[in-house]
């Protein structure tokens, strides 16, 4: 039997019973487009997470600390040996110590940050005002804005100078005790974008100058980030400890992964009720038509093209209910991230997208509604080829 009169059978035995087709497929279409939406949802929280994570070069960098040891200590032979390393292209140095800040009349507690402009760089340090730290061992230092929470103003703080009482702890030192410099005298250079806590960032020599020598943290980055298990093992054999981006993302995936499968089975249910209506839907229309299956036989039709009617009539339930459900999946997630950005910039905040349609899920969504709809058809299929002709003829 040509193929072309099969399809337009299965066409017209599913115009025929229109609202029972209508039914079947807007089940199937509720069920693809339940696993899309809420799909699209997790790979789009997984995305906004992940980029700002990894945004930018982020995967070519590696935090080097010294973790819980007291014996291993960051100096400047260990950023020299660590620069020499293989896919190492730079290192920087930074190391925070307590201090007392005056202004005026005003004294706060501030962190200090000894560091250098290579790892203001690699940390994408956000620069609002002012310059960055450029000379080396120079009084000038960057302010974070949370600092001027406590001295007040803002740009106009540029070139005012504030002074600080530093303290030294002993193991950053190498000495038996503390090391407590008073009268520190230093000029805001640059104000950092950072409400988090009061930070003052100066050039990591003016505490080797008072008396530093180990440092806490290096950044390091790398030449080519498909290396980076080489570098952290070479790193590592220092006794040194290693934070990577990478690690992070992957935890992050895999959380991600596990609560994208639980959303799904929800729509996986939705689906399951479906393919049953689909498989009740043709059972029903096989019985409606048992004398039109006994006459085809008669007239010699094959088996095999028998069952091609119902397999084609089952594909065209998984291939139009996939396509519905998609296309709804894509406009509910669209009308559902145009309300929550709504609300987002309403109340200051950015727009972003929620929901993210990776093209090979959508495309696996779709090819399973298809081989789940032929399925469905097989058995109804094989009961159409034992419809016995005399019984059907006698009684029909």
């Amino acid at each position: 039997m040509d193929i072309k009169f099969i399809f337009k059978l299965a066409l017209k035995n599913l115009r025929f019973r229109f609202l029972r087709t209508l039914l079947t497929l807007s089940g199937i279409a509720i069920g693809v487009s339940a696993i899309i939406f809420l799909s699209a949802f997790t790979f789009g929280l997984e995305k906004l997470v992940t980029n700002s994570l990894g945004g930018g070069e982020a995967f070519k960098y590696l935090d080097v600390g010294t973790g819980n040891s007291q014996i291993v200590k960051i100096n400047d032979e260990t950023v020299d040996k660590v620069k020499g390393l293989q896919n190492v292209s730079a290192v920087g140095k930074s190391v925070s110590v307590p201090a007392k800040m005056s202004f005026e009349e005003k004294i706060a507690d501030v962190s200090f940050y000894g560091t250098s402009a290579a790892y203001l760089n690699f940390s994408e340090t956000k620069l609002a005002y002012g310059k960055t730290l450029t000379q080396e061992g120079s009084g000038e230092i960057l302010v974070s804005s949370a600092v001027l929470k406590i001295i007040g103003g803002l740009s106009e703080n540029i070139g005012k100078k504030i002074k600080f009482d530093l303290v030294i702890p002993k193991e950053l030192a190498d000495s038996e005790k503390e090391l407590t410099v008073a009268g520190q005298e230093f000029e805001i250079a640059g104000i950092v974008s950072d409400e988090t806590a009061p930070k003052i960032y100066a050039n990591s020599e003016v505490l080797t100058n008072l008396g530093l020598k180990n440092y806490s943290q290096l950044k390091v980055k790398l030449l080519e980030k498909e290396n980076v298990a080489l570098t952290r093992k070479l790193i590592e054999n220092m006794g040194l400890k290693t934070q990577y981006v990478g690690d992070t993302v992957s935890e992050i995936e895999s959380v991600f992964g596990i609560f994208r499968l639980i959303l799904i089975s929800f729509g996986l249910l939705a689906l399951v009720v479906a393919v049953l209506g689909m498989f009740n839907t043709l059972t029903i229309s096989l019985m409606e038509r048992i004398r039109e299956v006994a006459l085809l036989k008669v007239f010699g039709i094959s088996k095999r093209d028998l069952k091609r009617i119902f397999w084609v009539e089952a594909s065209m339930f998984g291939t139009l209910g996939g396509l519905l459900g998609i296309f709804l999946g894509v406009m509910f997630g669209a009308i559902a991230n145009s309300i929550l950005n709504f609300y987002a910039l309403r109340a200051g905040g950015e727009q972003v997208a929620l929901f993210y349609y990776p093209i090979v899920f959508v495309l696996l969504i779709f090819i399973s509604s298809f081989v789940v709809g032929f399925l469905t058809g097989l058995y109804p299929a094989r009961k159409a080829v034992k419809v016995d002709v005399l019984e059907v003829l006698r009684y029909e």
